[in-house]
């Protein structure tokens, strides 16, 4: 049987659990599979509480299908595994999982403007713009950035 040629790559993201990587790759190639992967065994093997770990993507719907991969491959691992303390790190990520911060990159940043208004210089009762809002003002910031600079 011939290997992916990404194989050595994958088993480094799901052994070297002390080890922190950057994963950039195109749509479809099992990033999530793989990020699901690892942080079920960082929390199996104790290196992790799911509520201690990031996990960060790009778009709603990315993060909520996360959210339901994790979930599966959390009770999959559960019924696998024959180590009771393994066992109990993963029952108790399970009952973490609506606290996990599996989010967006935007969500990430407002809850995180949210807990320090005050340092970040923000309203705390901001609200984060709706996309075509959003692109708007990143239009609007960009030209005037520009005019700035001639």
């Amino acid at each position: 049987m011939k290997l992916p040629g990404d194989y050595e790559t994958r088993r480094r993201l799901l052994d070297e659990l002390e080890t922190t990587f950057v994963v950039e790759a195109a749509a479809g190639t099992g990033k999530t599979t793989v990020l699901v992967e690892r942080i079920v065994m960082m929390v199996r093997k104790g290196k992790a509480q799911l509520e201690k770990i990031i996990s960060v993507t790009f778009t709603e719907k990315a993060a909520g299908e996360m959210k339901l991969r994790l979930r599966t491959r959390l009770e999959r691992a559960r019924e696998e595994v024959t180590d009771a303390d393994e066992s109990k790190r993963l029952t108790q990520a399970l009952e973490e999982l609506e606290v996990a911060r599996i989010g967006t990159i935007h969500g990430l940043c407002a809850d995180l403007l949210r807990e320090y208004p005050v340092e970040a210089g923000v309203d705390p009762l901001f609200e984060v713009a709706a996309e075509d809002d959003a692109e708007a003002l990143l239009t609007s910031a960009f030209h005037r950035g520009v005019q700035t600079m001639l």
